[in-house]
């Protein structure tokens, strides 16, 4: 029937024809297709224009105009120079003239590319579509706007496009230097401390290091982290670049054509900071940017091995200048409790993010062996805690609760046995407070460097007047010449809690407390010659209705001084006149 009407087959082709065409054009094949034109130009023909779907993504569709403009490049400017390292190039160039240099790198280095004269400049890696952005040198004698210098530049090809801005003489010059390797502080001493943490059965590990001492406002950080595979161990790399362009060649696939993603240093400085960092463990060598972030938590790391720790330091404000601070070899094994030292303050954590800390001490062996310990704790906020102690996972002594500075004898301990520590809240309520306590242990009978404090050490309020209290305390017992302090701070009055603001764990020396927040007044003498041994002191200028927090400390001349409980003092501030007395 059809052959019979001619005319109404041509008219129905001409109305399918639209929908047909835009059915092809967004098909995948035709998307995928490059239809040659009569010339073999390799261009698009003008009615076809391929649209991104989901098997061509936009970013491979922006990748491949990139590539497309970089070969476009290349067959437009057949002007070709070699550059090599340290060896300048003089050219003369044309007004708008374009000339490619090709510079090709055997390994990782700093590289800076210095120009006589301003030019327009771009420049690529490896042939490939990723247009590098490196950091502009400042400007100086034989040295133009717009010089480039690239921290870490990896083995490979270069391709630098240059355009003159004017005719005129050009001088290019490529250097496998950093332009700021001659600052100075790079060759003063800088002594950084890397401690670590070690949670095996999570397999991770906490690394923290001190900040930097040279321009800390622009400072960042990279850890360099490699797992120590041969023994002995020494480090392959020299600089951070050496170490940047072996982790690049671990990690970074080759890239070919459209499928190029970003440039393979995005791999170490476009990676966003993060608290925790999983690493592979089929790779040996990790790099790891912190940002200005002072620790960083490992993950996935693999027990019964050692690791290389290298702390590098990156300046912002000097082109990303790279310098080592320190390194650390560090086992990653089963972390043993913290061994406490004999006749010695140890600042310890009560609890952690995991659960509990454990502490270890030894009882030494020594002539005539010793018949106990003693253990001497001050919490450090007034938080009521407990201490529990253990011998062979045994619990051998749990204490009372406390909340202020304490002693404990431990009887029947051996030579040479060790027992574990550990410390815990009294209820839920002290478990926020509760953060940290000093220890001393000891096997004689005094502690050589500390005095010794009576079995009372509360300090009494004697008699308050409007502007001035007397206070007493039990004196010490200790034979050896000793001292007391006075140490009065004020308490605001939003928070008038001494719970609050109490602090034993602060440094009693006079120099240095009396840089603390709220100190109002200090005084310190030798002990007092009385039968009941008993000390009073009456402190003076204090103002009426406000609230002060009293501290009493026992001082040897030689040695850290030890404090009494702390005590509270309210003034009235219905003090007319001076005869207004308030006895306690």
């Amino acid at each position: 029937m059809l052959a019979r009407m001619p005319g109404l087959v041509l008219l129905l082709m001409l109305l399918l024809s639209g929908s047909l065409l835009a059915e092809i054009s967004h098909s995948p094949l035709a998307s995928n297709r490059i239809i040659m034109g009569p010339a073999g130009s390799g261009q698009l023909p003008s009615p076809v224009h391929p649209m991104p779907t989901s098997t061509t993504p936009t970013t491979t569709t922006g990748r491949c105009q990139k590539l497309q403009r970089y070969r476009k490049m290349l067959k437009d400017i057949d002007d070709v120079e070699d550059l090599y390292v340290d060896v300048p190039v003089h050219i003369a160039l044309e007004g708008r003239q374009k000339k490619r240099f090709v510079l090709n790198l055997n390994v990782s280095t700093p590289l800076t590319i210095l120009f006589s004269v301003t030019v327009g400049r771009k420049m690529y890696y490896n042939q490939t579509a990723n247009v590098l952005r490196p950091a502009a040198v400042p400007p100086g004698p034989g040295i133009a706007v717009g010089s480039l210098v690239l921290p870490c530049a990896l083995p490979g090809q270069y391709d630098l496009f240059v355009q003159a801005r004017q005719a005129g003489a050009l001088k290019v010059d490529a250097l496998a230097e950093h332009p700021q390797q001659a600052w100075p502080l790079l060759n003063e001493t800088h002594r950084i401390h890397i401690r670590t943490h070690n949670r095996v059965r999570k397999r991770q590990m906490v690394v923290k290091w001190d900040r930097s001492k040279f321009d800390y406002h622009a400072m960042h950080y990279c850890l360099v982290i490699q797992r120590m595979v041969s023994s002995p161990f020494r480090n392959p790399f020299g600089n951070f670049c050496q170490a940047v362009g072996a982790y690049v060649e671990q990690n970074h696939p080759k890239a070919t054509g459209c499928t190029s993603g970003g440039s393979p240093l995005d791999l170490v400085w476009a990676t966003p900071p993060k608290r925790e960092r999983r690493l592979n463990p089929r790779h040996n060598l990790h790099i790891v940017c912190t940002g200005k972030r002072r620790q960083q938590v490992l993950r996935r790391l693999l027990p019964k091995s050692s690791y290389q720790l290298d702390l590098y330091g990156v300046h912002q404000s000097r082109q990303n200048l790279t310098m080592l601070l320190s390194s650390s070899q560090v086992s990653f094994n089963r972390t043993q409790p913290l061994a406490l030292r004999q006749q010695s303050l140890n600042l310890l954590k009560i609890g952690g993010q995991h659960g509990m800390q454990v502490y270890s001490f030894k009882v030494p062996q020594m002539e005539p062996p010793p018949a106990y310990m003693r253990h001497l704790f001050l919490p450090c906020s007034g938080s009521e805690i407990r201490v529990n102690l253990l011998r062979q996972r045994n619990e051998v002594i749990r204490s009372d609760a406390f909340y202020r500075p304490t002693y404990l004898r431990q009887d029947g301990v051996l030579p040479g046995e060790r027992y574990l520590m550990r410390f815990e809240p009294s209820n839920e309520d002290e478990a926020v407070r509760a953060q940290k306590v000093l220890v001393a242990v000891s096997s004689e009978h005094l502690f050589r460097d500390l005095p010794e404090l009576p079995l009372n050490i509360s300090v009494f309020n004697v008699r308050t007047r409007c502007n001035r209290a007397t206070i007493a305390w039990n004196g010490s017992p200790d034979e050896r010449e000793l001292s007391y302090c006075i140490i009065v701070f004020n308490l605001p009055q939003r928070n008038r809690s001494v719970v609050d603001s109490t602090n034993y764990c602060m440094d009693f020396v006079p120099k240095q407390v009396m840089q603390y927040k709220n100190f109002q007044w200090m005084t310190c003498r030798e002990r007092q010659q009385s039968s009941d041994n008993i000390e009073t002191e009456t402190i003076l200028n204090l103002m009426p209705g406000s609230s002060y927090l009293v501290y009493v400390t026992a001082n040897l001349s030689m040695g850290k001084p030890l404090p009494y409980q702390t005590l509270t003092l309210h003034m009235s501030s219905q003090c007319l006149d001076g005869s207004h007395e308030t006895y306690y």
